[in-house]
């Protein structure tokens, strides 16, 4: 029986393993310094993905992981101005806790 893409995923630990599994080859100094993004954006196109009606087959959910995988890298690699921010900037600015309240809850940013 073949293992679904979507389960093989689901049980890698590295984004080294996710090219691997994918077949698409990686600057590995790119890697190391836009890891996140990469792996950010391409759970995003995957999510688009697996929202299209009818649903993939496993051939063409391989062949299209791998390219959303492929283009995420090289857009990185290019370091061409087009990387949109995916998260968002740390608020600037003076950091003060609310004693009225509890937890995370107390942080405020003025």
């Amino acid at each position: 029986m073949a293992v679904d893409l979507r389960e093989a995923i689901g049980q890698i630990e590295t984004a080294e393993d996710l090219f691997a599994l994918l077949d698409v080859p990686f600057d590995p100094s790119v890697l190391a310094v836009h890891r996140l993004h990469i792996l950010k954006r391409f759970g995003m196109e995957v999510g688009v993905l697996e929202r299209r009606d009818p649903p993939l087959a496993e051939t063409e959910r391989l062949h299209l992981y791998a390219a959303a995988l492929q283009r995420t890298h090289d857009l990185h690699a290019r370091g061409d101005g087009a990387i949109e921010p995916f998260f968002r900037p740390r608020p600037r600015g003076l950091v003060t806790l609310d004693p009225s309240k509890r937890g995370i809850n107390r942080i405020r940013v003025a």
